[in-house]
């Protein structure tokens, strides 16, 4: 077995190796032990919280923002952290399970417009021919897995996404993440959706093809089992490249148009006399709603086409890749038509959004955890 390295020979490699010496420097607060005993054995005893320092600077300072190589940190997670980011996915959950949940109807007719575009003249005449001819309970066809699904979903997403946008904002120091924080909440949502949706792909497999076929199976659990025995695994996850291709660009402008619009609302209100610390619980729920109006008009226009190939290649069982299979059905659809549903859609996904960030704004009140961006330095909170 080897033996481990001595205090003495890591302290010495600190001393020759600059790089080395840095990285401990700056992780020693986020690390504990060893990183703070070798600092003890470093520097006397005294901590170094330089990092930290420099965090808590004045974006005022006039530094002109440019970015460097950034440093490798670890990410500074306390147990009271831990305990945090466990709030955030909570709220998350809850609020993906509830607006998911309440718009099935909605997306039943939006799957059947997608799946079968002949038989429907449009949402209306969608939603009276389902009902006259299957009954108002093909309406919740496919609930046990959009409720399960996004549950799990909402979990990591926005718990991710609320790690990531202070871990990338600690990356890019205080005047970079205030200077670039657009591409921040971009990359912030790109990373969490990847992770939520690896959770979210063979649930939405198992909903769309109990809309498309409602003869397919009794319900989540057989429809899961029956596609998992029937596709296997390939199954499962073969709607995962255009799941990726709608909610990653969905999730990246849900969050940053949100972001932005509410400081756009809250910078007006501060402009007329009327600042975010005068506003009641209440009142910054109700910018929240507002802001998520916006986020998901725009995010539901830049993920319809792929929701649209993602409902066509869940519909049926497909041969070869699942690459050869979206650009099958691109080229079967044509542009127009990849568009199908976007009136739907947009109803739905404008309600879906705003509910979300209502719901997951409470929730954080009720958690103890103000609204909107308390993830992000002060720096960043200070702007809005």
């Amino acid at each position: 077995m080897a033996s481990l390295p001595s205090v003495y020979s890591l302290t010495q490699l600190q001393s020759f190796n600059p790089v080395f010496n840095n990285f401990s420097k700056y992780t020693e607060n986020t690390c504990g032990f060893p990183c703070s005993l070798l600092s003890s054995l470093r520097d006397g005893g005294q901590q170094q919280n330089s990092f930290n320092q420099f965090l808590a600077s004045s974006p005022s300072e006039s530094v002109a923002p440019s970015f460097g190589l950034p440093r490798l940190i670890a990410p500074s997670i306390s147990e009271d952290g831990i305990t945090l980011y466990l709030k955030y996915a909570l709220g998350g959950a809850i609020c993906c399970c509830v607006t998911h949940s309440s718009t099935v109807p909605i997306d039943v007719v939006k799957t059947r417009l997608q799946t079968d575009p002949g038989r429907y003249k449009g949402m209306f005449d969608g939603f009276r021919t389902i009902i006259k001819e299957e009954g108002a309970g093909m309406l919740l066809q496919g609930l046990g897995p959009t409720a399960v699904g996004y549950f799990l979903q909402g979990t990591f997403k926005f718990g991710f996404y609320e790690f990531f946008k202070k871990y990338f904002s600690e990356l890019a120091g205080p005047e970079n993440a205030v200077a670039f924080r657009f591409p921040i909440w971009l990359t912030a949502g790109a990373c969490a959706e990847f992770i939520a949706d690896l959770f979210l792909c063979p649930l939405e497999a198992t909903r769309i093809r109990l809309v498309a076929e409602p003869s397919f199976a009794k319900g989540l659990t057989d429809g899961f089992m029956k596609l998992a025995k029937d596709e296997g695994f390939v199954g499962l996850y073969k709607g995962l490249g255009p799941i990726l291709f709608k909610q990653v660009p969905y999730t990246m402008a849900k969050f940053s148009v949100f972001e932005t619009a509410q400081e756009v609302i809250y910078r007006t209100l501060r402009n007329v006399g009327y600042p975010r610390e005068s506003m009641s619980e209440g009142m910054q729920l109700v910018v929240s709603l507002n802001s998520g109006i916006i986020a998901g008009l725009a995010a539901a226009i830049v993920s319809q086409p792929a929701d649209t190939v993602l409902s066509k290649i869940n519909q049926v069982k497909t041969e070869g890749s699942t690459a050869k299979a979206i650009v099958t059905i691109m080229k079967q659809l044509g542009v127009r038509r990849l568009f199908l549903g976007t009136g739907p859609r947009c109803l739905m996904v404008g309600w879906l959004t705003a509910g979300q960030f209502f719901i997951y704004d409470y929730v954080k009140q009720l958690l103890g955890i103000f609204p909107t961006q308390q993830s992000a330095p002060k720096t960043i909170a200070a702007k809005v």
